[in-house]
């Protein structure tokens, strides 16, 4: 069989797609080399070969390398990110501590902000309170029950969002703000940085308070997803949102990049899309609207201590005496936070009296950010400065 001129010019299409091919599994390859290389059971059996056979005899004379940088952020570039992340943490965690008061008639939690100074290699811890928050009464989250009855209604509207976002969030405000893994990865690093930090603070605080979920009040709440074994308030996952929210506003805001100058907007973007996944969580039948309000609480006010742990500058306390909320009114979050003057709410009022105050507290810390943290936040910085002018 003879191949015509046209045959021959398809097999050499199809000659040079499989040559792409290779070449992309190439890429492949070497991304898998960047990663790591290929760390198969052989591979230790044949590094010890590799070595007999080049090592050659021993050289007597090497020049040494340079000392290491001691303590320095000019390391962090070629550590893996998990060591990056357990350095970061070491930062983060001894910042906060918590403590519970059960002698009143409702529980009390406060998270403390820790701060230190250095007196040679001493130093002077000094503590001062961030949240307080005060567990609702039974009745309330009674009240609260016809709310969470009446969000079961659009379950189906809801679903694939509810089962998207029982995991971190990350694409969802990737949807408002150009998050991307390749285009954003130290953002990434950074947002995934402060939620494991406040892992432990939410878990503690649930503990602690020991609130019940919905399911334990009524048989027919029949939530669309598992229920959580721990406490209902606060939300994690509003605490999250919202501390996600506000770390993504606050490097917009830094970035100067004109697009971002429209406070209203961008910040309400993100507000309205932290509000969306700690709703949807209602929703799904497993949190009232009250721990919304104490998950956006913590988380905003976390944002602002991680915030401050890396750039320096003021934070926020917040007093949150839920027993004083509504029971019948929704979450709002606007009753909590400006977004576009990035402050916390002075003040929210009920009829049962004030549920919240919160002070925006300006002085600095007794020795200023931490170096590691400061050079994560200035990566993200970066990632959201316009290119080619401008900032």
């Amino acid at each position: 069989m003879s191949i015509g001129p046209e045959n021959a010019l398809n097999a050499l299409n199809a000659l040079n797609a499989l040559n792409a091919l290779n070449a992309l599994n190439a890429l492949g390859s070497n991304n898998a080399l960047a990663a790591g290389g290929n760390e198969g059971p052989l591979l230790g059996e044949a590094l010890i070969t590799n070595r007999d056979g080049i090592v050659g005899t021993q050289i007597d004379h090497i020049t040494p390398p340079a000392a290491g940088v001691v303590d320095s952020p000019e390391n962090l570039p070629r550590l893996a990110k998990s060591v990056r992340a357990a350095i970061f943490q070491a930062e983060l965690a001894p910042s906060v501590d918590l403590t519970v008061d059960t002698d009143g008639t409702l529980p009390v939690t406060t998270l403390w902000r820790r701060t230190s100074e250095r007196d040679g290699r001493r130093r002077k811890v000094t503590y001062s309170e961030m949240v307080e928050m005060t567990a609702p009464t039974v009745e309330q989250l009674s009240t609260q029950l016809s709310l969470v009855s009446g969000y079961a209604r659009i379950r189906p509207d809801r679903a694939a969002e509810i089962l998207s976002q029982i995991g971190v969030p990350t694409a969802f405000f990737g949807s408002v703000n150009f998050l991307n893994a390749e285009r954003t990865p130290h953002t990434i690093e950074l947002l995934y940085t402060a939620l494991t930090f406040a892992l432990p603070v939410i878990q503690r605080t649930k503990y602690a308070l020991a609130v019940k979920r919905p399911i334990e009040f009524s048989p027919q709440v029949q939530p669309m997803i598992p229920t959580p074994t721990h406490g209902t308030l606060p939300s994690g996952h509003a605490t999250e949102a919202f501390l996600m929210a506000r770390i993504l506003w606050k490097l917009l805001i830094e970035s100067d990049a004109p697009q971002y100058n429209d406070k209203a907007y961008w910040g309400s973007m993100l507000m309205r899309q932290a509000a969306r996944i700690a709703t949807n969580r209602t929703v799904a039948g497993v949190h009232f609207p009250i721990d919304s309000v104490a998950g956006a609480t913590l988380g905003l006010t976390l944002a602002d201590h991680v915030h401050a742990m890396c750039h320096g500058g003021g934070w926020t306390s917040a007093t949150l005496d839920t027993p004083n909320f509504d029971p019948e009114q929704d979450f709002d979050w606007h009753q909590i936070y400006s977004a576009e003057g990035n402050a916390m709410a002075d003040e929210a009022v009920s009829d049962r009296g004030v549920w919240l105050r919160t002070h925006h507290h300006s002085a600095p810390d007794c020795e200023g950010p931490a170096p590691a943290l400061t050079w994560l936040w200035n990566k993200a910085l970066d990632e959201w400065r316009d290119l080619g002018g401008g900032a």
